[in-house]
């Protein structure tokens, strides 16, 4: 599966200028309140909306065991336009380190499992699929550990390998 297509790396790029942009606010007290479940309903809807494609994402990012600032860059630009730029930086990494306890304490195929349960939504399946593309390519490499897990996803998510490199091109049919 060929994953370094035109659409990828525009999407890539998009997230990348997204992410890079800081949070207006930081503070170590509400990541404390966020990670007691302290959060505004408007937070709490935007988490729920996004919670399944922003683990696919963290679970790309933790493939090759070491997470980078690009990935990170390309996860915050993605779940700020997700959430209409509800989830701050700081209940990101909230969500982030919730990401790493379940992986550690449940292992890859189980959180495979539950988000492909969890996103059902063909359009939600193509955007998870993407976004995990993009966080992949964003350090410019994909390593062999992502090309694997991408495989994965796909068919989890139930797609073909049409399906799949379909949607990592179908951009570049367009322009």
């Amino acid at each position: 599966m060929k994953i370094r297509t035109t659409t990828i790396q525009r999407l890539r790029d998009a997230l990348l200028k997204s992410g890079r942009r800081q949070s207006i606010v930081s503070s170590s007290a509400y990541r404390t309140l966020a990670r007691e479940g302290l959060l505004s309903e408007t937070e709490k809807n935007a988490i729920t909306k996004v919670a399944s494609i922003a683990e696919v994402m963290f679970l790309m990012m933790a493939a090759d065991e070491m997470i980078v600032i690009e990935e990170m860059d390309a996860f915050r630009g993605a779940i700020r336009g997700l959430s209409g730029d509800v989830i701050s930086d700081d209940l990101m990494q909230v969500l982030i380190e919730d990401f790493a306890l379940r992986l550690k304490e449940e292992g890859r195929t189980a959180r495979l499992r539950a988000v492909a349960e969890a996103i059902q939504d063909e359009h939600e399946v193509e955007s998870a699929f993407t976004l995990a593309a993009a966080v992949a390519l964003a350090d410019d490499q994909v390593e062999a550990s992502e090309q694997t897990l991408l495989e994965e996803l796909a068919q989890w998510f139930g797609l073909s390998p049409e399906q799949s490199q379909g949607l990592l091109s179908q951009l570049s049919s367009e322009q």
